[in-house]
């Protein structure tokens, strides 16, 4: 019964490794924007390219 563990009392509940949390959101910041950069620069999705003509006449508008 000796050998348990107590928990420490210098630790509080809310306290927070700032490096760790850092790391992780310049980890996130860095894959955001090469995902950001992948999608500009994909051939896949145009934004204002090429637009399909209709095959009416203008005065059927």
């Amino acid at each position: 019964m000796g050998d348990e563990q107590a928990p420490e009392q210098g630790l509080d509940r809310f306290s927070y490794d700032y490096e760790t949390i850092r790391n992780g959101g310049l980890i996130f910041a860095v894959v955001a924007f090469v995902i950001g950069l992948l999608i500009i620069l994909s051939q896949r999705f145009h934004c204002g390219g090429k637009k399909k003509r209709r095959q009416g006449n203008e005065e059927d508008l």
